[in-house]
């Protein structure tokens, strides 16, 4: 695999600038009139072209980690030694055995940097940013303590339905199973109407067709009935979510508001400060944390579960950022470090 970034004698961190006039110095410095000359302007338009599209950029980045640590990314040299005295084009400088197990870690570390921009925010002095998986670690043992705290809300509020409106639950088990049993007399009545028309039994077919269109008449009669009924039930459920709601802002928001630490952070030693380095207190607290619950808890009753996915996607976003900083962070302007000094 080609080395664009040795071809045309820059880092890989380098902006598209910097890349863009590297690759006209390269290519004025070409003698177009040989056939070496023209076959080094096809590696140089190459280079650009993958080079200054941030989406080829960085599906060349990533190729070009795997090429470093498997031996086979190409070691196009650059500088002088790039070229030869008459200028007839550059030439691949093969590694020594001395050298080329340091040239591909090398080669790794400058693409993997080359992903990810510099930091702007500096954590304070004492802490650094985390690695990514004790982040990971403490997302997961909060999200657990979230699910246990929905998953009660939820269990709590059907005992409340039962014990205030017990006949209208009974109702809706009833209609429920009464479905469940329609629907599979429809389904045996579907097989009974496809083994028919195998059999070319016209007559047979009409009757079992009539009683499967039956069957689907009843069952959108039930599912009515159920539905109308469970609406009287909402109002506890309703209220079972937004209790599961609040629990979990304060059991997010509390403990950071105190300590920064919620019971994930504790466990991996993690912090949420904000940016300056402060404490995150309870506004920042409150921020942080009100902007993940009040969006999951407006979504939910258009997505439903759907609105866990699309908030965790963006509080994961620290992943993609050079500061470790979620949606939310960004937000708030807030971030997570680490005060565990073997991390």
């Amino acid at each position: 695999m080609d080395d664009f970034y040795s071809l045309l004698g820059i880092e890989p961190d380098a902006s598209v600038d910097d890349i863009r006039g590297a690759y006209r110095n390269r290519k004025d410095g070409l003698d177009s009139a040989s056939e070496a000359g023209r076959a080094d302007a096809v590696k140089l338009n190459k280079a650009w072209n993958v080079l200054s599209d941030p989406y080829q950029r960085g599906r060349y980045d990533e190729q070009r980690v795997s090429a470093a640590e498997s031996g086979e990314l190409g070691s196009d040299a650059d500088g002088d030694d790039a070229r030869s005295s008459n200028g007839s084009g550059s030439k691949r400088l093969p590694a020594t055995a001395g050298n080329s197990r340091q040239t591909r870690q090398q080669a790794a570390r400058e693409a993997r940097q080359a992903r990810m921009k510099k930091p702007t925010i500096t954590p304070p002095a004492g802490t650094h940013f985390p690695a990514t998986k004790d982040r990971i670690i403490a997302m997961v043992i909060d999200l657990l303590v979230l699910i246990v705290l929905v998953s009660g809300s939820q269990v709590a509020a059907q005992v409340v339905a039962k014990s205030q409106k017990p006949a209208v639950v009974k109702q809706v088990d009833d209609l429920n199973a009464k479905i469940t049993a329609e629907n599979k007399l429809k389904s045996d009545a579907d097989k009974r109407v496809s083994a028919d028309k195998k059999a070319n039994n016209t007559t047979a077919q009409a009757t079992d067709q009539k009683t499967s269109d039956d069957l689907k008449t009843q069952i959108t009669s039930l599912t009515k009935q159920r539905d109308d009924a469970a609406a009287k039930l909402n109002p506890y459920f309703i209220g079972g979510i937004a209790i599961a709601f609040l629990l979990g802002f304060l059991y997010l928001a509390i403990p950071s508001a105190l300590t920064g630490r919620t019971l994930g952070k504790r466990l991996r030693h993690l912090k949420a400060l904000r940016e300056d380095g402060s404490a995150l207190g309870w506004r920042g607290a409150v921020v942080r944390f009100g902007l993940i619950v009040l969006v999951t808890f407006v979504l939910y009753f258009v997505l439903q579960q759907i609105a866990a996915v699309i908030v965790l996607f963006g509080v994961t976003a620290w992943m993609r950022n050079p500061n470790m900083q979620g949606m939310h962070d960004r937000f708030a302007h807030t971030i997570v470090v680490s005060d565990d000094a073997e991390n």
